[in-house]
């Protein structure tokens, strides 16, 4: 891994210690609060859902501000840590970015409200 000063994506607190990888990344299903009005709560028609995370790297909150001031806004929180979990760009049509991993709660029957909003989205802005 590239070592930089201004790590926007990085390695989770509680993972820099690790040394042994197998097991002891951020698995397993964690609580988010959308913002009401934001694009996400809209597909998902409640402010308080549970994702499945796979990972070991977070969004680096020391660069929000700078983001939120060019128009990224952080839209989903966990509760429990303040870890940011959805990042969306209200101008944008669908410019949605999740720290989790919703391919793994959709299926052909039943897709993912992110999967079926950005459907959506697409045929709503298609030229």
């Amino acid at each position: 891994m590239t070592k930089t000063k201004d790590a926007v994506i990085d390695l989770m607190e509680s993972q820099k210690g690790v040394s042994k990888k197998g097991g002891t990344m951020r698995l397993g299903a964690y609580k988010c609060k959308l913002e009401k009005g934001s694009k996400s709560y809209t597909a998902y028609g409640k402010q308080l859902i549970s994702e499945r995370h796979r990972h070991r790297y977070e969004f680096n909150g020391k660069y929000l501000s700078q983001f939120e001031k060019k128009g990224m806004k952080a839209v989903g929180i966990n509760p429990d840590n303040d870890l940011v979990e959805v990042v969306e760009i209200p101008s944008h049509p669908w410019f949605v970015a999740v720290q989790y991993h919703p391919e793994l709660k959709s299926t052909v029957d039943a897709p993912h409200p992110l999967f079926v909003r950005f459907v959506k989205a697409a045929l709503d802005n298609k030229k």
